[in-house]
């Protein structure tokens, strides 16, 4: 037999054989035992303990070895080939775009790549506080080595930024959608089972990753298809504010995730429709239009228009990009449905929303975004509400520094950031789950 030799031949023969007093035919070169014993060489199997007289080592825990995600980006399995073992990845890659020709070394040296660049880079550009970068660099990182989708949409996220800078590296492009969809199958699981102390941490930063997710991708999405409306950013910020609500009992308590939570602002909104504050105008002929919905539907379209009009203005006022991004999570849920239903209102707020991103779009995940919805938003208008987007337009396409003049109300950035309050959001929050009695267990968003 190649690669064997005869125990006649050995001087040493084989020690297992002779410690148990049976005859053997044949004795492997390396290790000194003989094909009776029907275990492999400890060389052949890549194994580090070589010499000593036992079979593959046990795979890791499935805490500290995450397993391989199924071929449809679902929940992963919890094998994986035992010849494998020594040579397993730091992190094992969804099989759904990794070839079974890739060596694994390389598939590590990518992760290896993606997780430096999320704590290097791309974890600071999910805020403008401090504590709430630092939190993303060192804490949500740290949360992730016990939740594989978390460090699923981690990768992901990073790909996506790495993808930015490269736009035609296709192994990025396979990276960031794989991971994703490996944390989206995870995380829909997970949320079905329920949210619970154990996880409530990873799952709400899972869920912030993926709105950041949903909110770059637009920038990749070909134009020449057509122009859809960005849907799937407002179900994710969506998400995020379920699993704030429904878990807020825990979250609270997390000194991990409370930089990321206290970094958004606690609303302080003017309801009041008689005040004519900069976003009014949208709001005329409110009541000739619902005069036509059915009369179940009257006040809560009002208080969608209305309370989604009021952050305009408050955030128009005060343009600091937390502030400004919190609209997608802020609005109703029946906002979002007159969104999706091509409202012509509804379509010229999301519209001054996108517009006010210009100011705060020097981060890579919100550049190009205010043009490209907001003349995509115009060119789905009827002809009577194109008035309504001339600021909209101005702000969106304006090349260079927006003033105060073109901005509609006074600039001084330095005077903005020394009167923010970052520590009342939470009380804010506790108002809120106060009044609602119950808390409806959150459901995965459209796609």
């Amino acid at each position: 037999m190649p690669g064997r030799r005869s125990h006649k031949k050995s001087k040493a023969g084989c020690q297992r054989c002779k410690q148990r007093k049976i005859k053997c035919d044949e004795v492997h070169p390396t290790c000194g035992n003989c094909s009776k014993h029907g275990v492999s060489c400890d060389f052949e199997s890549g194994a580090s303990n070589a010499g000593t007289p036992t079979s593959h080592p046990s795979p890791a825990p499935r805490s500290h070895r995450p397993s391989i995600a199924s071929s449809t980006g679902g929940t992963p399995s919890s094998s994986s080939s035992r010849s494998a073992v020594a040579t397993l990845p730091l992190y094992q890659t969804p099989s759904d775009f990794i070839r079974a020709d890739v060596n694994p070394a390389s598939s590590r040296l990518l992760e290896l790549r993606l997780m430096h660049h999320f704590t290097a880079q791309t974890s600071q550009t999910f805020s403008d506080i401090g504590e709430a970068r630092n939190a993303w660099q060192v804490d949500i990182p740290t949360i992730a080595y016990g939740a594989q989708h978390l460090m699923d949409a981690i990768l992901a996220v990073s790909a996506l930024h790495l993808r930015a800078l490269h736009p035609n590296d296709q192994t990025l492009v396979r990276a960031s959608h794989g991971y994703m969809a490996s944390a989206l199958a995870q995380y829909s699981s997970l949320l079905t089972q329920g949210l619970s102390e154990l996880n409530a941490e990873a799952l709400f930063s899972t869920s912030a990753l993926i709105a950041f997710q949903a909110s770059a991708s637009r920038r990749f999405e070909d134009l020449d298809r057509g122009y859809s409306l960005p849907l799937a950013w407002f179900h994710s910020f969506q998400g995020v504010k379920t699993v704030v609500m429904a878990s807020w009992q825990w979250l609270r308590k997390s000194d991990r995730v409370f930089p990321i939570i206290n970094s958004q602002h606690a609303l302080s909104l003017n309801l009041d429709p008689q005040r004519r504050l900069f976003f009014a105008p949208i709001l005329e002929g409110l009541d000739e239009q619902l005069c036509s919905l059915p009369e179940n539907l009257v006040v809560e379209t009002r208080q969608a228009y209305e309370h989604a009009v009021a952050f305009l203005n408050w955030a128009h006022q005060t343009p600091i990009r937390n502030r400004i991004l919190g609209f997608a999570a802020t609005v109703s849920r029946r906002f979002v449905e007159l969104m999706a239903q091509k409202d012509p209102r509804a379509l010229v707020i999301v519209a001054c929303f996108f517009a006010l991103t210009r100011i705060v779009d020097d981060v890579w995940w919100l550049q190009g975004v205010a043009k490209r919805e907001v003349n995509g938003i115009f060119g789905m208008l009827p002809r009577e509400w194109l008035p309504k987007m001339e600021w909209p337009l101005k702000i969106a396409n304006h090349e260079g520094i927006i003033d105060g003049e073109l901005w509609g109300e006074p600039l001084n950035r330095l005077k903005m950031e020394q009167d923010l309050n970052y520590d009342n959001v939470f009380n804010h929050i506790d108002i809120l789950t106060r009044v609602l009695e119950t808390c409806t267990p959150p459901q995965m968003p459209p796609d």
